[in-house]
């Protein structure tokens, strides 16, 4: 190139404006070049401290040493920037894009730590459209502030590079050659073509060969912790672990899988079935059904660190000492509900999922307009099924699940007879939610099945009541948030022992699973790491009959198992998928992404399962494969009624 191809410097209007240094086509394609790198550099790096911020030094090593994810990440951003240059002609309004999008990930990602211990994942856009949601997480003053501070640092780019940026080559610049023209033309789109093409290529980031994971994966002892992404993002790069987390294949094809081996598999379990079946003698065929997962329901008296001016759950507890109860191990702290909503009422594990797929409500069920799942079972032996959920129907787009699993109503925030709220608590309080259960019962000549997800207890917690519990050992927000949190448990505790009560004066005779989804994410670092193991990884649940309970302590367990386990309390004959579920349970009581507990609680691994347990848990992953992705052989058999 020659100096023609420099735009004709035009003289400023004013004294005010400083004239840029003229400089040669290729010292501006060197300038924007080392400017363009120097930015997505630190773009990079703010992404990296959103989630290094807090942690030890030896996840700081992790990313910028151990391995090449911060160096991948710098140059996913800075090929973002070429486009983004190659299309505006300008460098400086280019990195201001890029700085304000990276900012607001950045924060996005901190608030979603803070609140659920996990960063932000590609599903998350999901988000984006449910912007009462959003209000709750973030006060809407914060967000017309952030709103403007971005504007201002897009503009502020703007202003900078008119006064300092060396002109690039223009597009269709008038004094140049056509020649020229289309040679700036050509330049332009050569460049904007191959780094589109090497961004497309992270979208496939999980299929076979892909050359952008082959360079996160060098380094000593690099390696996806799926099991835990906070830690999978600090080692790998924050763009590495967002791209690790693309959607992909809900499973891997297991060995094997065919239509013959679906049949024999079939036949196994129904024979198994059969011999369970022959010493039931109950029936949950003319019995209301209520599964209740009560949002952030934990016992906070099982954590070290702090101590509770009283019990927030003393009935609840007295209900579980003397009934059959246990503990459930969540998949995640601070968040997870859809899932372990999904888990209890289809049996499949996220576990047996590819790690990728971190949400079957958004990434999965929506794409069928059949699942199996306990609400076509219940269906098909006479039962109306109703879903319950005293907020937003959109939310993890329950309003688009519930239908492909085949519930006759969904009752939500706007259409409930009650929507009280206690003090300053935003959402509908559990009272309302066990009252409308209560409604519908009484209002239905059929039985019921009935799955409530209540809001009560979610997060944000601070501020919620005008008497929190007093809390002793920490001290500032962390208290007043274990506080307010403590507070809404107790009206929690409150509301079902009445809840109960009522459900067993009634004529009606029901049986109710409740269990808690997860931890509330408000606890401190320094909380959770006294708390080490399966400390933040255990929540309550039982199983009660209003024609009475046997006391039974049950394993720490999935949700995965409730149906079967509560089968087993009805003493009624089980489907052969409910035999796989309950053989499944002598070998692997609870099971989830990087974590496998046996039946008298010790972690376990693959490699620790005895010959039988192997292949119990091989025909639990052929049976989920069948049921989610597959073909579907073994439904009609393993789980007759299941879709609806």
């Amino acid at each position: 190139m020659s100096e023609q191809l420099i735009d004709t410097p035009v003289e400023p209007a004013g004294e005010l404006r400083r004239e840029p240094a003229e400089r040669t086509a290729w010292q501006a394609v060197l300038w924007a070049q080392r400017v363009s790198w120097l930015g997505a550099m630190a773009c990079a790096l703010v992404l990296e401290l959103s989630g290094l911020i807090g942690q030890d030094a030896g996840w700081w090593r992790a990313t910028f040493v151990n391995g090449l994810g911060y160096v991948a990440d710098s140059l996913v951003i800075w090929l973002v920037l070429l486009v983004l240059i190659a299309l505006t002609n300008r460098v400086i309004l280019s990195l201001g894009i890029v700085v304000a999008f990276t900012v607001v990930i950045a924060v996005a990602n901190r608030v979603k730590l803070g609140l659920r211990s996990e960063p932000i994942y590609p599903s998350d856009v999901d988000f984006l459209k449910q912007p009462k949601f959003l209000a709750t997480m973030v006060a809407p003053h914060m967000m017309v502030v952030a709103g403007i501070g971005l504007a201002a640092i897009v503009l502020a780019a703007w202003f900078l590079g008119r006064r300092y940026e060396p002109r690039m080559v223009p597009i269709w610049p008038s004094h140049l050659s056509l020649g020229r023209q289309f040679g700036a033309v050509l330049v332009r789109a050569s460049v904007v073509t191959l780094a589109l093409a090497l961004l497309v290529d992270t979208t496939h980031f999980n299929s076979p060969g892909n050359p952008w994971r082959g360079i996160y994966e060098v380094g000593d002892g690099q390696k996806w912790r799926y099991w835990d992404q906070r830690a999978n993002y600090n080692s790998n790069g924050f763009v590495g672990g967002f791209l690790y987390n693309m959607p992909t294949v809900a499973m891997e094809t297991p060995e094997g899988y065919s239509e013959q081996t679906m049949d024999a598999l079939a036949t196994r379990y129904e024979r198994l079935a059969a011999r369970v079946n022959r010493t039931r003698t109950g029936s949950l065929d003319d019995v209301n059904v209520v599964l209740v997962l009560s949002e952030s329901f934990s016992d906070p008296t099982r954590l070290n660190g702090f101590q509770l001016d009283e019990d927030p759950i003393p009935k609840t507890r007295a209900l579980m000492e003397a009934g059959t109860s246990g503990t459930m191990m969540p998949q995640l702290l601070g968040g997870g509900t859809a899932n372990m909503e999904f888990e209890m009422l289809t049996g499949q594990s996220i576990g047996l999922f590819a790690p990728q797929l971190s949400s079957p409500y958004q990434m999965l069920v929506p794409g069928f307009d059949q699942y199996p799942s306990a609400v076509g079972w219940f269906g098909s032996h006479g039962h109306t099924p109703i879903a319950v959920h005293p907020y937003i129907t959109s939310f993890y787009k329950r309003d688009q699940v519930y239908k492909v699993f085949g519930f006759d109503s969904f009752i939500h925030d706007t259409t409930m007879a009650e929507q009280e709220r206690i003090d300053d608590n935003e959402f509908i309080d559990d009272q309302s939610a066990f009252d409308e259960v209560r409604r519908q019962i009484d209002a239905s000549a059929s039985p019921l099945m009935v799955n409530l997800v209540t809001m009560q207890n979610h997060i944000p917690v601070d501020g919620n009541y005008h008497d929190p519990i007093g809390v002793q050992g920490v001290d500032g927000a962390e208290a007043d948030r274990i506080g307010n949190y403590a507070r809404g448990l107790a009206h929690t505790d409150d509301a079902l022992a009445d809840f109960l009560q009522k459900l067993k004066d009634s004529d009606e005779k029901t049986v109710v699973v409740f269990y808690g989804d997860h931890l509330p994410g408000i606890y401190s670092s320094d909380t959770i790491d006294q708390n080490p193991g399966l400390g933040m990884y255990t929540t309550p649940f039982f199983l009660w009959s209003s024609e009475g309970t046997p006391q039974k302590v049950l394993p720490q367990s999935s949700p995965t198992q409730f149906l079967p386990m509560l089968y087993d309390l009805a003493n009624a004959p089980i489907p052969p998928y409910f035999a796989l579920l309950d053989r499944l349970r002598t070998k692997i009581a609870a099971l989830e992404q990087g974590r496998m507990l046996d039946p008298t609680g010790q972690q376990i691994t693959v490699d620790d399962l005895d010959r039988q347990g192997t292949r119990i848990l091989n025909d639990a992953r052929l049976v989920q494969y069948d049921f989610s992705i597959g073909n579907r052989y073994s439904v009609d058999r393993m789980w007759p009624g299941s879709l609806r």
